[in-house]
């Protein structure tokens, strides 16, 4: 073969075809971990056991209790999860609380917050104890912590938030419990709902003079079903009363807010709204 036909193969030759890397098969799922698992001072709900004593209780516990048996405070709490499945419910002593409370925080990247809120606690129950010259319960400070959370609120003119705090306090006394206290307050978050709290914006650190603080129209003014199945039960069977004392007491409650926070619905005009509603309770 000569020269020129040699050239001629060589250029005619097919170029080798560039070679595909096979696909990589589709990464399956890695399966998540738990962020916190059973450890020390822990016992699964469902084993209505005691973390301390591992004494057994009559049946799973639905919130915190002493043991029968080494009559110590035992909390229920969920371990941190990243996945639903994961999700477990335990039974724990009170050093694991806090070991739980702060993996939750930095799983949930409040932490800083958290730490923030412990420092307030321990400083309204240092100022609690000398004040009273005993140690203060944790449903004291807790109510005392609420009621400086609600002035600061207040002065914010953040009224979704303070009507919040409003709401913890009254659950706060149903706790210890307080029923007619609590009917009370569950009385004021209601009419505070009926005048429709706004949380008005800051500018500069300030809130915004021209902001609107209550707006009792539809639909700011919303009535949420737990508030009214919270009353229902405090009526009918925690503190029994008739369709009008529980008028009474909400008029009562509604006249001191009225006076305090300048809503714009007077105590009347807000039981009137309240009456056509589907939520209302009465006749």
């Amino acid at each position: 073969m000569g020269l020129f036909q040699s050239l001629k193969k060589m250029l005619t030759q097919d170029t080798p075809k560039q070679q595909t890397p096979p696909s990589t098969p589709p990464s399956k799922t890695t399966p998540t971990k738990p962020v916190m698992t059973i450890e020390e001072g822990m016992t699964r709900l469902e084993d209505a056991e005691c973390p301390y004593c591992h004494a057994n209780f009559d049946k799973p516990l639905t919130r915190k209790k002493a043991c029968p048996e080494c009559k110590r405070d035992v909390y229920v709490r969920t371990l941190p999860y990243t996945d639903e499945k994961d999700s477990v419910r335990v039974a724990v002593t009170e050093e694991q609380v806090e070991k739980i409370e702060i993996a939750w925080a930095k799983l949930n990247g409040t932490y800083e917050e958290y730490v923030k809120s412990k420092q307030r606690y321990e400083n309204m129950k240092e100022k609690l104890h000398k004040q009273w010259g005993k140690e203060p319960s944790e449903s004291d400070i807790e109510w005392h912590l609420l009621m400086e959370e609600r002035i600061e609120l207040a002065n914010e003119r953040k009224w979704g938030l303070y009507r919040n705090a409003t709401l913890k306090m009254a659950e706060n006394l149903y706790k210890i419990p307080k029923y007619d206290l609590s009917l009370r307050h569950y009385l004021g978050v209601l009419y505070i709902d009926l005048n429709g709290p706004n949380n008005v914006m800051t500018i500069d650190g300030k809130p915004y003079e021209d902001g609107v603080d209550f707006d009792p129209t539809e639909p700011n003014a919303f009535i949420a079903p737990g508030i009214i199945k919270r009353i229902v039960l405090l009526k009918d069977k925690r503190v029994p009363m008739s369709h009008e004392e529980v008028r009474e007491l909400f008029l009562d409650e509604a006249g001191q807010i009225h006076t305090s926070i300048r809503t714009p619905l007077s105590p009347e005009e807000a039981w009137e709204r309240l009456k056509e509603k589907e939520e209302y309770w009465g006749d």
